[in-house]
């Protein structure tokens, strides 16, 4: 495959094979780790190095490099030989220099390397195999030891299991979805709430930090106007009454304390609302009721803002993209009253501001 340079670029896989020596040894296990576990590119990787697994079904098995000398690279080579001992496909044999029970780095006093070298030149590899059982099993843990805190390779190799690493376990539950049943209910993917992790845990939860994500989420200018005033429609048991039959004292008739006159009462604590754009009419529909982005929008919100408030979405839409006002005809759309439609004699001037919309934010799945 040519690149835009008109080069062909070789698959990295391929260059691992051919020159293992210009990898680092944590990215050339990472990428063995992806290799299919068979010819079939299908077929599912093998299995992570270090764990409970058999060598065998492991993604590579480790050498200790069989030498006094110090190689210039941590890889010495990568074979992917066919496996003798064990039937099915080849495991990748990587011989390292940097680490082993022999070699330039070995633990155990020199005189075992050389006593491995010289078995080697009468083709005796008995206890040269017998130590790399202990060398394959230390450098596997050492490269799990590596991987356990880059959570960015830890997410990677546990999803291609099928499992959820530990580290996005502890993200989701600061942002309120730590139990499976609570997410992929929601127009908002789950990975969102993730990426904004840091948001969703300070407390208390700013309007700042709602405005920041919901910009970064959807790469829209958002601004989010706070103490939006609402009528509150009190129960009847709420309600002020006088003094009657049956009900001598009344109900919340004290004068300065607690007598509200009429059924409702206008209120400016609880609710916010969020604007969005200026916007092109594209965009301005995709925020409608009927466009796909107003159900994520108002769920990512809930989501951020809680039960105990009240909002809006106001897409403000750009004076030059305003439609107008037509019946709907053959391959056009029809009006909406209140959603896109404006009366107007002249072409707009300002951006309009007049529709405002709103969905509870719920889970819909």
């Amino acid at each position: 495959m040519a690149s835009t340079s008109g080069r062909k670029s070789t698959p990295v896989n391929r260059r691992l094979e051919e020159e293992p020596y210009r990898f680092d040894f944590f990215q050339a296990v990472r990428l063995l780790e992806q290799v299919p576990g068979g010819e079939d590119p299908a077929e599912p990787a093998r299995k992570s190095v270090g764990r409970e697994h058999a060598p065998r079904d492991e993604a590579v098995r480790f050498r200790a490099l069989p030498s006094h000398t110090f190689p210039p690279s941590e890889i010495v080579s990568l074979e992917f030989n066919s496996d003798t001992v064990d039937p099915g496909p080849a495991v990748p044999e990587m011989v390292v220099s940097f680490m082993g029970m022999t070699g330039p780095s070995g633990v155990l006093p020199q005189h075992y390397t050389q006593l491995v070298i010289d078995r080697l030149r009468f083709k005796d590899h008995a206890l040269r195999d017998m130590l790399d059982v202990f060398n394959h099993r230390a450098i596997s843990l050492f490269y799990r030891a590596w991987r356990k805190y880059r959570f960015s390779v830890e997410f990677e190799r546990e999803a291609k299991e099928g499992r959820e690493d530990l580290f996005t376990s502890c993200l989701y539950s600061l942002v309120g979805y730590g139990t499976p049943h609570l997410r992929q209910r929601q127009e908002v993917p789950d990975g969102a709430f993730l990426n904004y992790a840091g948001h969703f845990a300070h407390s208390p939860r700013s309007a700042i930090s709602l405005e920041l994500v919901l910009s970064d989420y959807f790469g829209l200018d958002v601004e989010i106007v706070q103490f939006v005033g609402q009528w509150l429609h009190l129960d009847e048991a709420d309600q002020s009454r006088a003094p009657a039959a049956g009900e001598y004292e009344g109900c919340n008739n004290l004068l300065g304390a607690d007598v509200v006159v009429g059924e409702r009462v206008w209120s400016v604590e609880n609710k916010f609302r969020v604007q969005l754009g200026s916007l092109n009419y594209a965009g301005f529909k995709r925020f409608s009721p009927d466009g796909d982005g107003l159900v994520g929008l108002c769920q990512l919100v809930r989501s951020y803002a809680g039960p105990d408030y009240d909002f809006d979405v106001q897409p403000i839409l750009k004076a030059e993209d305003v439609p107008p006002l037509q019946l709907a005809g053959d391959g056009e759309p029809a009006c909406n009253l209140g959603w896109n439609t404006w009366l107007s004699g002249a072409p707009f001037t300002e951006d309009a501001t007049d529709a405002v919309f709103f969905h509870e934010g719920g889970p819909t799945r």
